[in-house]
């Protein structure tokens, strides 16, 4: 069989393996959105409802008079509320889609990095993204109305476009890379610091090498804009305020997620010197005393955010187990960074924009982000990137062994 036919043939059966998945345990297929809309305090009653708003009174969420706050997810209204006007108010052939755009999400990470490595990688790198997707999305999050499952399609999208638009100079494919990337920061606000360090990747790289036009970055960069714009556009349109994300950001997620301990002193903030001297803010005050009396607890806090990731649910959550799988796939990550190092390998621009995309989503969900909310659907759309390395971490080893065997 021809890799080309192949190629053909995983890319159908992933995603149709994930709708007959999605078959089996909707059946009887019993529409709950009444239920979903009901359930008043949730993530996915708000959007469920907001898509509703949407598609009998307006684009602009006329029930809410205000900035957008939350959920985070801004986007997702919109995705939800095309749904039910296409589908019917239903929420069954939503999950039908969400399952859909999880094979799909599966077969973009695929062919996005399946290049970089072997043939034999690539085809266990497949199966395992497979299982990232089956255990970790469909089971938890595929049958909700969640904003992640938006985020890891449009971001693996993303990817598959820029990689392939690059390497083959296709203008049509960077200019949807774009569309993508720019509707991708609307579904998760911490996809934005990555927009913002990858447009300045993508400038420098510009400059440096002359293989993209100025005219073809101009127009990158526009529909960059535009697309992440929507959000403060609506905001514009209601209130005459511009916010880009949802209102409730940085100082909010720090208050909500990591409220300062009683036992910190803060008598004394109105008379301190980052208040009194260098003007800090109050609350930013507090936090900086909280820091100089306990940090230990303090920075302890930022360490279990990041073991979390890791895999070590416990840390934030109890009540979870450890996922075994993410700890390997870190570890892969972590010893693909120590051969690139090693050698001093130069890195293609490919490359550079993931590791920066990785690097941008962790780091400002271990700052800001409730990673613990919901579960860990937050990690979901980030997961799936650091995973390519984990294999490419692997052939290179397989490659010292075989060179040390001859």
């Amino acid at each position: 069989m021809s890799a080309k036919r192949s190629d053909y043939i995983f890319a159908i059966s992933v995603p149709l393996l994930f709708i007959i998945i999605a078959l089996v345990r909707l059946y009887p297929f019993e529409n709950t959105l009444n239920q979903i809309v009901s359930d008043s305090g949730n993530d996915w009653s708000r959007y469920a409802f907001y898509a509703l708003d949407i598609k009998h009174n307006g684009i602009f969420i006329p029930s809410l008079e205000g900035a957008y706050e939350k959920p985070a997810s801004f986007f997702y209204c919109y995705f939800l509320a095309a749904c039910f006007y296409l589908f019917g108010e239903n929420n069954v052939p939503v999950y039908l889609l969400q399952n859909l755009m999880l094979g799909l999400s599966v077969v973009f990470t695929w062919l996005a990095f399946r290049n970089k490595m072997s043939r034999t990688i690539s085809a266990g790198f497949l199966v395992m993204l497979f299982l990232f997707g089956l255990t970790d999305v469909s089971m938890y999050y595929a049958f909700r109305f969640l904003g992640e499952n938006l985020a890891l399609f449009l971001i693996s999208l993303f990817f598959l476009l820029f990689i392939r638009g690059i390497e083959k100079n296709n203008l049509p494919a960077l200019l949807a890379a774009a569309l993508a990337l720019g509707f991708a920061s609307l579904t998760r606000p911490n996809i934005f610091l990555f927009v913002f360090a990858f447009l300045a990747l993508l400038i420098i790289y510009s400059f440096k090498t002359g293989k993209i036009k100025t005219s073809q970055l101009m127009a990158f960069i526009a529909i960059v804009f535009i697309a992440s714009s929507f959000l403060a556009f609506r905001n514009y349109m209601v209130n005459n305020s511009i916010r880009f994300l949802p209102s409730q950001g940085f100082a909010y997620n720090i208050m909500n997620e990591h409220s300062i301990p009683s036992s910190v002193d803060l008598s004394d903030v109105y008379n301190s010197f980052i208040y009194t001297k260098l003007h800090l803010n109050i609350y930013y005050a507090a936090y900086a005393e909280y820091i100089v009396q306990q940090p230990v607890v303090f920075f302890g806090h930022y360490l279990n955010k990041l073991l979390f990731c890791f895999g070590y649910l416990k840390a934030i959550v109890p009540s979870y187990h450890w996922f075994p799988h993410w700890t390997i796939m870190w570890l892969g990550y972590f010893t693909y960074l120590f051969f690139l190092f090693r050698v001093n390998t130069k890195t293609g621009l490919w490359e550079k924009a993931t590791h920066l995309f990785i690097f941008c989503y962790f780091s400002s969900l271990i700052l800001v982000g409730q990673v613990g909310n919901y579960g860990f659907r937050m990690l979901v759309p980030g997961n799936f990137f650091v995973l390519p390395f984990s294999f490419l971490a692997l052939e290179k080893i397989l490659a010292l062994l075989k060179n040390k065997t001859h």
